[in-house]
């Protein structure tokens, strides 16, 4: 079992966000989290991530449990928000900064992301003359340079045009078929049902499969 999330809950201010959420994520394929805004998807995939202290329950990557605020059991490619970017940094020394966090830069990867979204040409551009598009590709592509094992996502394809959205599904494909866990948290399910391997359903809190 990749990641396992058990009994979670998370309440702010005596308010259920998260209600005794329990699944299961394996590797190699693609799990689609569908929901409107504000049902909790972006704050389970916090919870994942250990951007949170959870009320009760826990998670659990590789077997081992995932702690508030501290490193994660493995490298994990996500968005989640807003993209944190430099915007007067280019994207490129963007890139190596995040990359360096982990000792772990693979120039012909992240080339190879660059120019699969478009975005070769504007490398040495700075991140603040980005359209919300742009921002959006030069995400993914933090998300997946660092060849993350696990990859969650946060309505990944906001701002973006028909063709880079079809571009990024066939992208999550590959990295499926690579033998990686992806986690999409979107309210376009028509774009997930293309690519989906397991659907889970969010309102008000609880997660259901199916």
């Amino acid at each position: 079992m990749h990641v396992a999330i058990n009994h979670l809950s998370k309440i702010i201010k005596h308010k259920p966000i998260l209600r005794d959420v329990n699944a299961q994520f394996e590797h190699g394929a693609i799990y689609g989290i569908v929901g409107p805004n504000g049902s909790g998807k972006t704050m389970l995939l916090r919870a994942i991530c250990g951007f949170i202290r959870p009320t009760t329950g826990q998670v659990l990557i590789n077997s081992q449990p995932v702690e508030f605020n501290r490193r994660l059991p493995e490298a994990v490619g996500i968005i989640i928000e807003e993209p944190g970017f430099l915007p007067y940094e280019t994207a490129m020394d963007n890139l190596q900064y995040l990359a360096g966090i982990n000792h772990d830069f693979d120039a012909a990867e992240t080339d190879r992301l660059l120019t699969l979204f478009g975005l070769k040409s504007h490398e040495r551009e700075k991140v603040k003359s980005y359209s919300l598009g742009m921002r959006q590709k030069l995400a993914i592509v933090q998300a997946l340079m660092e060849h993350q094992r696990l990859i969650l996502l946060d309505e990944p394809t906001n701002g973006l045009d028909e063709h880079s959205v079809q571009v990024f599904l066939e992208e999550m494909t590959r990295q499926r078929d690579k033998g990686n866990t992806v986690v999409i948290a979107s309210h376009h399910s028509d774009e997930l049902q293309q690519i989906a391997d397991h659907f889970y359903h969010m309102a008000d809190g609880m997660l259901t499969e199916g």
